[in-house]
């Protein structure tokens, strides 16, 4: 009796807060990691542009899946600038927005744990600026300061974001597993040439000098190798796991 007492004073207090036994509530600081899914260039980025990203791991709470492995993330391009006369480079930025959850809704994100003091969620701070968590970059950053040239962020950078808001997911929304690559699937494909500190580019976006390695999804990509008036391109069939050695002959 004193059970079934206490039973129904927790499901009218759930009731009241909108809640069921089933819910799952995902606090406000949830660490999530996402990967940039396309390459920005600051010599074609136009500000207000859409970014997409995914996360790159199950996102779990009480052991359950409340943002599924390959999960949207959307972001804005904040800043672009292509590169100007006079040696000036270009200048580059995006923010992170949002993510989807396992219930098909949309949550808020932040750059940090804790949200600082006076933070609005209306202001979009771009992840470079704010000094977001960088996990995994597909390149030597280096590439982001190079004198002269257009700015280009390359594809399968890997950050750090936090929920900016309490959600709470329904249970009779379960969450959906996409079929995204696994770790495992992930190929190592290094690029050479015979040309010393040749520039190299995957997919539209530079990764680096020769030789360089780049970290690939399975698919086909574009690798490209140029130096001075000499550039070698090649549409490249990666298989899951693989371990690739190309060199790009440029002399010919």
């Amino acid at each position: 009796m004193f059970y079934n007492q206490i039973t129904r004073t927790v499901c009218a207090t759930l009731t009241l807060a909108g809640l069921s036994f089933g819910d799952m509530v995902i606090p406000s600081g949830t660490k999530i990691a996402c990967r940039l899914e396309q390459t920005i260039s600051s010599a074609t980025a136009d500000e207000g542009q859409q970014v997409q990203l995914a996360v790159t791991e199950n996102v779990k709470v009480n052991e359950q899946v409340v943002i599924p492995q390959g999960s949207a993330c959307v972001g804005t391009v904040v800043l672009a600038t292509a590169k100007r006369s006079m040696g000036r480079s270009g200048k580059l930025d995006f923010s992170i927005d949002k993510v989807r959850m396992g219930d098909g809704d949309y949550i808020p994100l932040r750059y940090t744990m804790q949200k600082k003091s006076g933070e609005s969620k209306g202001l979009s701070t771009g992840v470079m600026t704010a000094g977001a968590a960088v996990l995994f970059w597909p390149a030597a950053p280096f590439f982001l300061i190079r004198k002269g040239k257009d700015i280009n962020i390359n594809k399968g950078i890997v950050l750090e974001v936090f929920t900016d808001a309490e959600h709470v997911l329904k249970s009779g929304k379960p969450a959906a597993i996409p079929n995204v690559p696994s770790a495992a699937e992930i190929s190592s494909v290094t690029i050479t040439a015979d040309i010393p500190d040749a520039e190299v580019e995957v997919d539209g976006g530079f990764i680096g000098n020769t030789p360089s390695t780049a970290r690939l999804s399975p698919g086909t990509h574009k690798i490209t190798v140029k130096s001075g008036v000499h550039t070698w391109s090649r549409d490249l069939s990666v298989q899951p796991g693989a371990t690739v050695n190309v060199k790009a002959m440029l002399k010919k």
